[in-house]
């Protein structure tokens, strides 16, 4: 073929776009992997079950479509949230619901906002969409500027909350301000709220510009299979759905994210067991006088310290050195607003003891 650019092909928006780089996944055994926020433990046992329950005993199920709508799905999101089944939409993970979202509500005409930091998706997805990113940053030690949220001139607000990355947690009644106050649509992304006692999805009852959204990679154990959802009032949904691909579950997630949510001990048991971990961790970082950030989160966003010092780079020397002891950490070197600090998942008992034993030996190299 001559003369063909395939750069001149691609759509002007796409061009522009830095992929998303997710965290690393390592080859091979032994690691204590603490990047991506992962659950620590298996899901609920009901979750195999429910699987080998669906594949049957020839897999002949496996050559029909899913069920498109994913409505038992969606009506078990809606009994754990306590909303109905026609306020909720299954997702390929929580990712899917926000990029659904995006195509929905933002394009070159109408913004999208979001505070500064927040998870490090939203920018690729605004321009692959063609949307402005209004980035609000933090005031006074991560206080949120009401003002410039409300003054600003986006379409649509995403609201990490838990933020990510800094793990912390702002109550149901901010949420309730910023609803009232935006004049746009406003997207709570409530990927870490399992580990923070509270949720705003109720809330999608009384407001109609509101969107919640979750996933199932955190707080139930299923990041391998792509599960989320998005809630809000049926008309929003209803716009959702348009944009939504046909067959976004296969029938396996289908039935693992059924299996999971129905067994609330099993999820209470292992997000309480996650929050004393967490809270041994802290007591840890305070003997020995790291900063973090208090978090409602399932991480832990600190600031290493050597020798009384603390900058970019003592942080990128102590996750090079976790890595050297087979341990992931996530650095966020090109984000000057975290960039003195490193992101620690919390892990089981014994692998966050392995984490401490390796601070108290770097701290005395």
């Amino acid at each position: 073929m001559q003369n063909f650019n395939l750069n001149e092909k691609i759509s002007s928006s796409v061009n522009l776009v830095d992929a998303y780089v997710p965290g690393e996944q390592p080859q091979g055994g032994g690691w204590v992997k603490l990047n991506t926020n992962e659950f620590p433990y298996p899901p609920t046992p009901r979750v195999r079950e429910a699987i080998l329950e669906e594949i049957g005993s020839d897999a002949s199920r496996l050559r029909l479509y899913p069920e498109p709508l994913s409505k038992k799905l969606r009506a078990e999101i809606g009994r754990h949230f306590g909303v109905g089944a026609d306020c909720a939409m299954a997702a390929n993970g929580s990712d899917d619901a926000l990029n659904i979202a995006m195509r929905c509500f933002c394009d070159a005409k109408k913004p999208l906002a979001s505070l500064d930091p927040s998870y490090s998706l939203y920018p690729v997805l605004a321009k692959i969409q063609g949307a402005k990113l209004i980035q609000i940053p933090f005031k006074n030690g991560f206080e949120i500027d009401f003002d410039a949220i409300f003054k600003c001139s986006a379409n649509t607000f995403f609201f990490t909350n838990p933020n990510a990355p800094t793990g912390k947690g702002f109550p149901v009644e901010t949420v309730e301000k910023i609803a009232d106050g935006f004049g746009g649509m406003v997207l709570v992304d409530e990927a870490y709220a399992p580990f923070a006692d509270y949720s705003a999805a109720t809330l999608v009852k009384k407001y109609p510009n509101l969107i919640v959204t979750g996933t199932m990679s955190k707080g139930w154990g299923l990041a391998g299979m792509r599960l989320g959802w998005a809630i809000a009032n049926p008309e929003v949904i209803e716009i959702l759905d348009r944009v939504r691909d046909s067959y976004n579950l296969d029938r396996l997630a289908q039935a693992a994210g059924i299996a999971a949510l129905s067994d609330e001990e099993y999820h209470a048991k292992y997000v309480q067991e996650i929050k004393n971990t967490r809270r041994i961790t802290e007591h840890f970082l305070d003997s020995i006088g790291w900063k973090y950030i208090k978090s409602s989160s399932n991480f832990i966003l600190l600031t290493p310290n050597k020798n009384g010092a603390e900058c970019p780079e003592i942080a990128a020397e102590f996750a090079a050195f976790l890595r050297s002891k087979k341990i992931l950490a996530r650095y966020f070197a090109s984000d000057p607003s975290v960039n003195m600090s490193i992101r620690l998942t919390i892990g089981t008992p014994e692998q966050m003891q392995t984490v401490m034993d390796a601070i108290t030996q770097w701290t005395n190299i």
